[in-house]
């Protein structure tokens, strides 16, 4: 169990931490609120130890400012009062437990192990809720009812990973690939529609829909896109930016496929991929590489045609070393509007099998997200974003798609010259299981270009994802549970965008 121990005094409590340690309890200390909550943000704890008498921050104060960042870590508050006033305070705000001082080893043993038959109960009531709320989840026919269906989904992801309940993540795995088969027939049987106009806010629509409307407030915008964000990994940042910014969450829809050269060609250019390829065919790249290579020429002519006439900073970065050597083009004060494209979750998702630390330490999704929030929490974009806070500015945070781990095979079929994306293919004379993936003999009617006659598409559904008939076997085991973007899922296709405005 892992426990924080917030206390200004903390280096009397040595003893104690000792103590626990020898009980198994592996134990993190911080000497004041504002490092307790730092440390809060940036890792997990199962339980902490917070005191109630602190100089600056008082325990009550941090209390309500742990429970905002995690309204589930159990909390017990060491406390020298027993005024009644001060502990029907401290339960209003959700205090686990209390320990009086002074207290013995055993006594703060008995607090501990009171607090984990606690948390015992509490996931057997959870175990009881989530089969529950599962059972009634059914019929969803709109967007936005797949889209509250998939935040419903990481909601209960996040609170299972808690309680390490592995029967119930099961049944939740078996429910998400469930739901995203039905969600692969729902995205078909409506895609058409969405592209011709009647549907959810798509990856070509988001700079008039969402972008323009700030322009004409006449304030700065600043327009961040986390390529290969996804919904979860987005909530694990909120609360590291809630102390800056007032936050409103939304979703819209990646096209088809999820794909960068596909969904963010498509932001820049306010056109979808068959609608570039038309008008400016010079921009649209077919080869595996530098198919985002004229992102800025796109963007330039959609926002002429637009009507945004002021200046604007265009930033792509790797890395911090990148991002800092471009801070003076973001914070001049000359600009409208500055995009930042931040690649580093797309090359963190495709390293993980690559590289065997990585793989090790990233073993599951939940994993996954929490590097996120630690990258995050020590990088210069949360350091950018703290200095728009200070602005009055606007800053819309998207995405461009979101992946998925894949973990079903499925062989395909075609000549030489097929893409290589393991959840979208593009070629001739393709042939696949049509129950894993979605076959378009005609992409125009899906507004995708082709490069030459007989040129099909091949995206795969769920979690499925194409190997070779050659070597299957060793393509499988290659492939199989890493992280991939391109075909259709919730993870995918419902990307989070919000609006961030200074407090």
């Amino acid at each position: 169990m892992r426990l924080l121990w917030i206390d200004d005094e903390i280096d009397l409590l040595r003893p104690f931490i000792y103590a626990l340690g020898k009980k198994g309890y592996q134990v993190v200390t911080a000497a004041n609120g504002p490092d307790g909550l730092a440390l809060i943000k940036a890792e997990g704890f199962d339980l902490i130890l917070l005191d109630q008498m602190m100089t600056g921050m008082q325990g009550l104060d941090v209390l309500r400012r742990i429970k905002e960042i995690d309204p589930h870590v159990l909390v017990a508050m060491v406390t020298k009062s027993e005024d009644e006033s001060l502990i029907n305070e401290a339960l209003g705000k959700l205090v686990d437990d209390f320990i009086i001082k002074p207290f013995t080893p055993a006594q703060l043993l008995a607090v501990l192990k009171r607090l984990l038959e606690k948390r015992k109960l509490v996931a057997a009531q959870i175990g009881q809720e989530f089969v529950k709320a599962i059972n009634e989840s059914r019929g969803l026919k709109t967007p936005a009812a797949w889209a509250d269906y998939y935040n419903f989904l990481n909601y209960w992801n996040n609170i299972l990973a808690r309680y390490d309940d592995a029967g119930l993540a099961e049944i939740l795995q078996e429910q998400r690939q469930s739901a995203n088969n039905d969600f692969s027939r729902f995205v078909e049987a409506n895609y058409r529609d969405w592209l011709a106009g009647s549907g959810p806010l798509l990856s070509h629509q988001f700079l008039e829909k969402v972008i323009k409307p700030r322009w004409e407030q006449n304030k700065q915008v600043y327009f961040l896109i986390l390529d290969s964000l996804r919904q979860d990994q987005w909530e694990a940042l909120v609360s590291l930016l809630r102390d800056y910014f007032n936050i409103e969450s939304h979703y819209y829809y990646s096209i088809l496929p999820t794909a960068t050269p596909y969904a963010r060609n498509a932001i820049f250019s306010g056109l979808l991929p068959l609608e570039i390829y038309q008008k400016y065919p010079q921009w649209w790249v077919f080869e595996e590489s530098g198919q985002n290579r004229f992102e800025q020429e796109l963007l330039t002519e959609n926002l002429r045609r637009l009507g945004f006439k002021s200046r604007f900073a265009f930033i792509k970065a790797f890395r911090n070393e990148e991002l800092a050597s471009a801070k003076n083009s973001i914070f001049d004060s000359n600009i409208r509007f500055g995009i930042v494209v931040i690649n580093f979750l797309d090359m963190l998702i495709h390293s993980v099998k690559q590289t065997r630390l990585l793989d090790e330490i990233i073993t599951d999704d939940a994993a996954l997200v929490g590097i996120t929030r630690v990258w995050f929490a020590g990088s210069l974009v949360l350091e950018l974003l703290k200095e728009l806070s200070r602005r009055d500015c606007q800053v819309v945070i998207t995405s461009d798609h979101g992946f998925i781990r894949v973990k079903r095979p499925t062989l395909i079929y075609g000549s030489r010259e097929i893409s290589a994306n393991l959840r979208y293919k593009h070629g001739a004379a393709l042939r696949v299981e049509e129950r894993d993936a979605l076959l378009l003999s005609n992409p125009e009617q899906y507004a995708l270009p082709v490069e030459h006659p007989g040129m099909k598409y091949a995206i795969a559904r769920s979690d499925f994802y194409f190997i070779y008939p050659t070597k299957p076997r060793e393509y499988e085991r290659t492939y199989k549970y890493t992280f991939q973007h391109g075909g259709i899922s919730m993870e995918e296709m419902i990307v989070p965008y919000a609006i961030l405005k200074p407090k």
